[in-house]
């Protein structure tokens, strides 16, 4: 038996079904509105029977009317309305009716031939696929005025959720739509406001995510009971206004119910602790002036809102509590594991949060957590545990340089490798290896730039091979700074080949030494091909300026991202290690941390 050249294919082949499609001419008629046509169109096939036309359905089991209400064919529309009210309630493959299809386009005329239809109640309440009556297609698309129309046809319409789980009150709350929210809280039927049924997606939540303060009053006047839900995270109506930032919102419902400043969400928060979280300066100023006592209050992990405001990285929120004498208090206060706000902040790996807070006399570093460690201990161990982030080194960096104190002793290098596996030291090997390499090339470059130096050498019969600029001052710094690099980078390599002996102790010491060399080694050739191009462009003004800034913002950046890797905030010395703050402000200020 042959096999076949393209196994499957037969099989997909036989399976295969014609789509159904509508007649073109039918089809045209109905995008151009063109009631003539769409006559003719419909009546041409009679002797098939006298409804064949009527019933033909698109690929996606589509009526006439659904095509028609789908290009806004008012005249047709009208006319099927009239000759085949029966078509209103049908639907295509997505559930959808013709009412369906004219909400969410939002247009009121078409809505109201349909709802003036004989089968138009049919159809008002039937649902498409995804749980949606006409009326929740046009709240959920913001069509006030269809939705008014839907209600005002079936005033007596009763509650429904869609798939979502939303109401047709949580739409109209989140649009906004206030007339809307009113008519249907006072509809007679199905309880709108009955709070087991809005569980999950309240309609105050949905008022306060679209920041609609009018209308979370008139839910509040209508049924106050729905203020008591939560959503699916345990969150309260305040939870929700503070995290949205809404001071209307927040200033009214602390007004009417002090209470709800004092619940905690499933995660342990009360409302003050959110906005903490996020850094909401002006929720948290709002809430104590409300509750002032809110301040002293905690999470489930035993977390004030200072706490809770370094643990997230929110300097400002921070920097406001610490110019707040009253909040004194909670500077150095300790959390379930004994970690103060410091400690959390450096946990985090919040460099500018620990800087301020590290060089606010009020705190205090040497506290302990329950694992008996200061801040400088922890960082210090983050960065001992291989690879570590460019923000744990700024944080260890800070707290070095304002003299934070440990509680245990450095462990000794030698100790500390053979702590590690073998994978650990090849990793270190790997980084020796590439900055090696880098060296090496700088070496090469520098080494070819000072034989092919800017102008060339003197050809003539004085001063033979003597270079042509000689005497110009960007020469010389060309000279100069192009020497350094070479020398530094040579260097480099040898202290880095004694790395390469095994001794454990031997190299990290070289590769922390290597590290400051080479960033000084890349800066003195940067500054010496800014030298060299500025020489030869000199005599087009715009040009030589232009070089020497964009050159000039390149080795400052150069240098902002060299610092941290040179562990100045290491040193043993203390003036040393005041005098890395500076490097370290600049750092954060080049990052906008």
């Amino acid at each position: 038996m042959s096999v076949p050249k393209y196994p499957g294919l037969l099989d997909e082949e036989e399976s295969f079904e014609t789509a159904q499609t509508m007649d073109p001419k039918l089809y045209r008629a109905i995008m151009k509105d063109d009631i003539l046509e769409f006559v003719r169109a419909m009546e041409c096939d009679r002797q098939h029977g006298p409804k064949v036309s009527c019933v033909q359905l698109g690929p996606q089991n589509k009526t006439v009317l659904h095509v028609a209400t789908s290009y806004g064919s008012y005249e047709i529309v009208k006319l099927i309305c009239k000759d085949l009210p029966d078509l209103v309630a049908e639907k295509n493959a997505r559930g959808d009716t013709a009412f369906h299809i004219a909400a969410r386009a939002g247009s009121s005329q078409l809505v109201t031939l349909l709802v003036n239809s004989d089968f138009a109640e049919g159809g008002l309440r039937e649902k498409n696929e995804e749980g949606n009556s006409a009326l929740h297609e046009a709240l959920k698309y913001g069509h006030e005025e269809v939705a008014r129309i839907l209600i005002n046809r079936n005033p007596v319409m009763p509650y429904s959720l869609n798939k979502e789980g939303k109401s047709l009150l949580y739409l109209a709350a989140g649009a906004g739509f206030l007339t809307i929210v009113r008519l249907l809280m006072d509809n007679p039927v199905g309880s709108y406001s009955t709070g087991a049924k809005h569980k999950n997606k309240s309609p105050v939540f949905a008022a306060i995510l679209g920041h609609n303060i009018d209308i979370i009053k008139l839910l509040w006047e209508k049924d106050p009971s729905m203020f008591q839900l939560r959503n699916s995270k345990g969150k309260s109506p305040l939870h929700a206004a503070v995290c949205m930032g809404f001071t209307e919102g927040v200033k009214f419902l602390l007004d009417r119910q002090f209470e709800f400043a004092y619940r905690k969400d499933k995660q342990g928060f009360h409302p003050i602790h959110s906005a903490a979280s996020k850094g909401l300066v002006d929720m948290i100023q709002m809430m104590l002036q409300h509750r002032p006592d809110a301040r002293e209050l905690l999470t489930a992990h035993g977390q004030n809102i200072l706490h809770v405001a370094a643990r997230s990285g929110k300097y400002k929120a921070v920097e406001y509590m610490l110019k707040r004498p009253e909040m004194e208090m909670l500077i150095n206060e300790k959390d379930a594991d004994g970690n103060t706000p410091l400690h959390l902040a450096t946990i985090y790996a919040h460099p500018k949060l620990v800087g301020i807070l590290a060089r606010d006399k009020r705190v205090i570093p040497r506290l302990l957590n329950n694992n008996r460690q200061m801040a400088l201990d922890i960082a210090e161990e983050q960065i001992e545990v291989g690879l570590v982030s460019f923000h744990k080194r700024l944080t260890c960096m800070a707290l070095r340089s304002v003299d934070a104190p440990r509680a245990h002793k450095p462990t000794s290098r030698s100790t500390s490798f053979k702590l590690r596996d073998q994978p650990e030291t090849e990793s270190w090997r790997d980084k020796i290896n590439t900055i090696l390499l880098v060296a090496t090339v700088v070496a090469t470059v520098t080494f070819q730039a000072g034989f092919t130096v800017p102008g060339g050498n003197n050809n003539t019969h004085y001063d033979p091979g003597i270079a042509t600029m000689l005497k110009k001052v960007k020469f010389q710094e060309f000279v100069i700074c192009n020497t350094i690099a070479m020398h530094t980078s040579v260097i480099v390599a040898v202290t880095l080949l004694w790395a390469q002996l095994g001794d454990p102790s031997s190299m990290r010491l070289a590769l922390k030494s290597a590290i400051l060399l080479l960033g000084i080694a890349l800066a003195m050739m940067s500054i010496a091909f800014l030298a060299g191009v500025y020489l030869v462009v000199s005599t087009l003004c715009w040009l030589a300026i232009t070089v020497l800034l964009i050159s000039s913002s390149f080795v400052f950046a150069l240098v902002v991202l060299f610092v941290p890797l040179c562990f100045l905030g290491s040193s043993n010395r203390h003036i040393f290690r005041r005098l890395s703050y500076y490097p370290f402000c600049l750092v954060l200020y080049a990052l906008r941390d």
